[in-house]
């Protein structure tokens, strides 16, 4: 695990240097690095292996392996564990009133500060944890390439009604949305290469879920598939043994395609 330092902090430091919030932002910091520590914490618990951290000035950042492509169940609880998170922090807030670090006003600021962050963060906007948990319910009821697509479709639904009835304003927060579509777009185009990435890790990693008879070349990411084939039904496990030791990497990308 290699753990990053953003070059954000370049501009960050001498920003806040010249600004009078940095008790806000460490605050701010605080409860982000929090919020991201309990999914890792909580994907740790699951052997999902954590490949990098990124530190910001606003926080951690994550970089987990496998994310998006083993249990849904599991990743549900990876998910909800950041959110879970800022319904605590109201207590901590007043367990310092009470220290007297902080005062009454200060902490129903933070208050305010921590329920924006939990709305905007549970958006059902990829890759916001909101997004993300519209994801996984997709792919309980959908073929993988369906359930991403329609997890990038829910994204952009949803960025262009909060634009359309103006409930972003902010420059700020237009600045992050367009960020966050340009990353929904960036994930639609590697969509065919995400798809190899999963078929390799349902090589390594077999599902144990219930049987899924299957008639199409892709697969359900919550079931254990049987798919159906020339030569008749053919379980997963040899389906993807054929697709990657049997075929060439144009064969393989059609496949996907």
């Amino acid at each position: 695990m290699k753990l990053k330092i953003s070059w954000l902090w370049l501009l960050f430091i001498p920003m806040l240097m010249m600004s009078h919030m940095g008790k806000t932002l460490f605050f701010l910091f605080l409860m982000l690095t929090i919020h991201e520590c309990a999914h890792m914490l909580t994907a740790y618990y699951f052997h999902y292996p954590i490949e990098k951290i990124i530190l910001y000035p606003f926080g951690l950042s994550a970089q987990m392996r496998y994310i998006g492509m083993g249990s849904v169940w599991r990743e549900l609880v990876i998910i909800a564990a950041g959110p879970i998170t800022h319904l605590l922090f109201p207590q901590l807030f007043s367990l310092l009133v009470s220290l007297e670090l902080i005062s009454q006003p200060y902490m129903d600021y933070l208050c305010q500060l921590n329920t924006s962050i939990l709305i905007f963060n549970l958006l059902p906007v990829f890759p916001l944890d909101g997004g993300r948990i519209v994801q996984s319910l997709y792919h309980l009821v959908f073929r993988y390439t369906t359930a991403q697509r329609l997890t990038y479709l829910t994204g952009i639904v949803n960025l262009f009604l909060l634009w359309h009835y103006q409930i972003i304003q902010t420059a700020s927060a237009m600045l992050v949305m367009s960020f966050l579509l340009l990353q929904i777009l960036i994930c639609w185009k590697q969509l065919a290469y995400e798809r190899i990435a999963f078929y390799r890790f349902r090589m390594n990693h077999p599902a144990k879920g219930f049987l899924r008879m299957n008639r199409k070349t892709d697969l359900y990411r919550a079931y254990t598939n049987v798919i159906q084939t020339s030569c008749g039904w053919m379980p997963e496990d040899e389906w993807l043994k054929c697709v990657f030791h049997e075929q060439g990497e144009e064969a393989r990308l059609s496949v996907v395609l």
